[in-house]
C-alpha cells in the first residue's frame, strides 16, 4: 500500500507540475532595457511596430537610430501607456530602450 501511495503521489505531482510549463522556443514580445536590432524582434524587413509600456510604476524611453546614429524617433512612455505606433524601422536601424520598466513590442506588418 505504501508503494502504491508513493507512486500515485509522484505521478500526481508530475502530471500537474507540467501543465503550466512554456515551450522552450516560445518568443516573448516583452523587452527590457537594452540595445536591439530588427533581427532581435524576429523580423528582417522594414516594419512598423506597436509598443506599449506594460510597467505599472516605471517610465520607458525608446530611441530609434539610423545607420549614421541619427535619431529617427524618440518616445517617452509613461507607466501603463496606451499602444503607440512607431515609424517604419529599417533592418540597419538600432533600437535603444532605457528605463527600469518593460515594453510590449509587436510588429504591425510582419
Amino acid at each position: 500500500m505504501k508503494r502504491f501511495l508513493s507512486a500515485f503521489l509522484i505521478s500526481f505531482y508530475l502530471i500537474f507540475n507540467t501543465i503550466g510549463l512554456k515551450c522552450a522556443f516560445s518568443q516573448s514580445n516583452i523587452y527590457a532595457q537594452g540595445i536591439y536590432t530588427l533581427s532581435d524582434f524576429n523580423t528582417s524587413k522594414t516594419s512598423t511596430f506597436t509598443i506599449q509600456n506594460v510597467s505599472r510604476t516605471e517610465h520607458m524611453y525608446l530611441f530609434v537610430f539610423d545607420e549614421n546614429l541619427g535619431v529617427v524617433e524618440l518616445l517617452r512612455l509613461p507607466p501603463n501607456s496606451p499602444k503607440v505606433d512607431t515609424v517604419p524601422i529599417n533592418p540597419d536601424y538600432t533600437i535603444l530602450l532605457i528605463g527600469k520598466g518593460e515594453l510590449y513590442l509587436t510588429p504591425i506588418n510582419a
